[in-house]
């Protein structure tokens, strides 16, 4: 039988103790900086340090999330903490940023690299992207059923990755790394740890009655652990790291012995009563079984614990079928919960994240070597080599006297006082037994201290740091052409995206008017792929110059039919929001453009894309003008920018209707994605409007109540830009254009061509750049 590995959550110290003691095989935790959840308390790095000690004597890794988007500005401090995370003991860092997986491969290759479910893994492509970059293990979508995850799990190991599952917590009803809600409505990106949760904030009471319309329950997939080995999975993540120790020692305990049934072939739990002690929005297990649908929304965002039990106790022939939260139901849940806060304390009050304490003492006389020993204290455990807590070194010359440059107890006691540090604590050295005024070549000593150190850390070498321009002079020398400084500025050009074949007759008409003036344009190819194929193979044979645009997500099945199209149609240029799509493109000898939702935000993403094959990236439009002035294009690489388009809040598999304008289908089935074709809206208690939008053959999606429109960024980044777009598609938000869509492209041409041109706020009416001016 295969090893499976339980993966818990630490937001804080008690919880990772608690993860230790509960039996988890891996913790997942974050630093005060670049990770996905600010909003736990997350630890110092000395506290990570002392927790890689506890969990190693436990047989427990520590992974540390590093999954957010980095700016520009970021990367000296990206790099002094890598610098410093190289040098120790971790068991893996969970990445999102494509700048950063580029930063790990070439110039940190010891760490290991998992892809963090911010990636929205869920097509083989897309694990070959990753597998290039560098990355030992892919955390899938959440949205993904058990055929899904064996088909992906068995492409991962035929790469030699690992799959990671999504088993129990919070659901997201978004795709993870593709959800903009927080960010477009107060700020706070997901993308950058700090998702302020609007999914689960009160609505105005929907047409089917429901308040919190987007609320779902939380993941349990407690009863499908046997399905998920069978399909392959390697690592069960349990989702929580802004839960407390008590939240986190229950649910990994309860994992826990369920993994031992499997493991002793014993007969599967499903007694899921342990997991609705603590806190939960009931449970579903949709995703999982494909029954994607109504079951899986819960209209309270809060914990479910005691409506739970009481509706267990109305069951019961004594109760007079009482549905009212019972006394009796929150004292027994409160006397559990103070139990195993009781339990979770007793068994963590004995890991100490002390420091061992190293004890040096220098040794020998004359016409001896020079001698240190060292010993580690207290006796216990220790990560160090085969458990040892002694160990010497001898210095290959004899100790000769010396009058003048004889061993000073000042000048070794400054040498080694290095040792002491984030990791260890050094004690008094110890000088007893060294003879005076003797020599041996300092460099013999400096080599007996790095095997020290090499001791100390498990046999591992110490890295020095590397510093950004190391990292930006290796860049250079990967360029097919030197940069050229004296290069004038760009003359920013025109795309514009369209989505239907009604808007051909736009395409027509800049084809044949605006020839002179290389305007692209893009056709957005819908998710279901598989569905439309011989439409759109005939379309882009019929129109070569059309430019085909894949989205966000692209289901194995769809992303089969997306390489046959390609194959078909041979298109000279793609632009795809799928690294999947872009690693078949590539295949195929395909040029492709990175899409504004790979998120791209620091100049090394785009390298890290030029290495994969890709000719071009949208700059995320969650910058601000500082943020995006400050990435730098690799040689031969596009840069382009969205300027007016919907704003995308989140894409969802999950059916946004059900809870909004209703829908007479309980559970989704595959018509709901090729033939629904709706649109509603929610309004929340302060009166702002979001609009549901599905069209045929695509996701349901929310979307913001404006546009978003940002044309001043052609001036303020005057020349910075190859191309900017216009987003024509179909989607009913307040923004109106003032005239047609073909005016509309000419205005902004002139724009573009430096050309007297009308206020360009009245081309368009009600606009937002919020997002713009506040970056991230």
């Amino acid at each position: 039988m295969r090893k499976l590995e339980l993966l818990a959550p630490g937001g804080d110290i008690e919880s990772i103790k608690a993860a230790i003691v509960a039996g988890a095989d891996a913790v997942y935790c974050g630093l005060n900086s670049f990770n996905a959840r600010t909003r736990a308390e997350n630890l110092s790095f000395e506290d990570l340090m002392g927790l890689l000690r506890v969990a190693h004597q436990h047989d427990c890794q520590l992974f540390l999330t590093l999954n957010i988007i980095v700016l520009e500005q970021e990367l000296p401090a990206l790099l002094k903490l890598l610098n410093q995370l190289v040098n120790t003991s971790i068991d893996g860092v969970i990445v999102q940023d494509l700048g950063l997986f580029y930063l790990l491969k070439q110039h940190y290759p010891t760490l290991d690299i998992h892809a963090s479910t911010q990636v929205t893994t869920h097509n083989t492509g897309q694990l070959e992207f990753l597998s290039k970059l560098g990355a030992s293990r892919a955390n899938l979508s959440r949205e993904l059923n058990l055929s899904e995850i064996k088909l992906m799990s068995d492409k991962a190991h035929s790469l030699d990755m690992l799959t990671e599952v999504f088993v129990h917590g919070s659901n997201c009803i978004g795709f993870s790394g593709l959800c903009y809600f927080s960010s477009a409505h107060g700020g706070n990106s997901g993308n950058r740890g700090r998702c302020s949760q609007p999914c689960r904030d009160q609505y105005q009471t929907t047409e089917v009655g429901a308040q919190y319309p987007l609320n779902l329950k939380d993941n349990s997939a407690y009863s499908d652990l046997d399905a998920l080995y069978d399909a392959g999975a390697d690592s069960f993540k349990v989702e929580g790291r802004i839960k407390k120790s008590h939240y986190v020692y229950r649910v990994i305990d309860t994992w826990r012995q369920q993994i031992t049934r499997l493991e002793q072939k014993q007969t599967m739990s499903h007694d899921k009563t342990p997991l609705y002690t603590v806190f939960n929005r009931d449970f579903s297990n949709g995703y999982l079984h494909g029954a994607v649908g109504k079951n899986m929304y819960i209209d309270n965002p809060r914990d479910n614990a005691v409506q739970h039990f009481t509706q267990i106790e109305s069951l019961k022939p004594t109760s007079g079928k009482n549905t009212q939260a019972s006394p009796n139901v929150k004292k027994a849940l409160y006397d559990e919960k103070t139990e195993i806060i009781e339990t979770v304390t007793g068994k963590i009050a004995k890991l100490s994240l002390d420091k061992p304490i190293v004890r040096l003492r220098f040794a020998g006389q004359e016409d001896q070597s020079l001698r240190i020993e060292v010993e580690l204290e207290p006796a216990v455990k220790h990560h160090v080599l085969d458990s040892n807590i002694r160990f010497s070194v001898h210095s290959d010359s004899l100790l000769l006297p010396s009058d003048k440059y004889g061993l000073q107890q000042d000048e070794l006691s400054k040498r080694f006082a290095s040792i002491g540090n984030i990791e260890f604590s050094l004690a008094p050295i110890n000088y007893d037994d060294l003879g005076e005024s003797l020599f041996v070549p300092f460099k013999e000593i400096t080599e007996m201290k790095r095997q020290i150190v090499c001791w100390l850390n498990n046999g591992r070498e110490h890295l020095e740091p590397i510093e950004l321009k190391q990292v930006r002079q290796q860049l250079l020398s990967l360029s097919s052409k030197s940069q050229n400084l004296l290069v004038p500025p760009k003359q920013t050009g025109l795309s514009v995206l369209i989505a239907n074949r009604r808007d051909l007759v736009l395409y027509r008409q800049i084809k044949q008017q605006l020839a002179d003036k290389e305007i692209n344009v893009y056709y957005q190819v819908p998710d279901a792929i598989e569905a439309e194929q011989e439409k759109l193979s005939l379309l882009f044979t019929q129109e070569p110059g059309l430019i085909p645009w894949f989205g966000a997500v692209v289901m194995e099945p769809d992303f089969i039919a997306a390489k046959q199209l390609l194959a078909e149609i041979k298109p000279s240029c793609i632009v795809t929001n799928n690294s999947g799509v872009g690693m078949a493109a590539s295949k195929l000898g395909i040029d492709w453009v990175a899409g504004p939702h790979l998120n791209t935000s620091n100049s090394l993403s785009l390298h890290s894309l030029q290495q994969q094959g890709c000719v071009g990236a949208f700059v995320s439009n969650e910058l601000d003008k500082k943020q995006i002035k400050a990435i730098k294009a690799p040689v031969n690489f596009t840069l382009h920018y969205s300027i007016f388009h919907p704003v995308m809040l989140m894409s969802s598999r999950q059916c946004l209707f059900l809870q909004s304008s209703g829908c007479d289908k309980a559970v989704m089935d595959k018509e709901c994605l090729t033939v629904c074709k709706k649109s509603s809206t929610l309004t929340n208690v302060k009166g702002i409007d979001f609009v549901i939008d599905k069209k045929r053959r695509e996701h349901n999606v929310l979307y913001g109540s404006q546009h978003f429109f940002n044309p001043q960024i052609v001036t303020e980044l005057s020349g910075y830009f190859d191309y900017v777009m216009l987003d024509l598609r179909a989607i009913a938000t307040n923004s109106q254009l003032q005239q047609s869509q073909f005016d509309t492209v000419i205005e902004i041409n002139k724009l573009l061509s430096n050309q007297s041109t009308p206020e360009l706020t009245h081309l368009i009416s009600h606009t937002t750049n919020v997002q713009y001016l506040k970056g991230l």
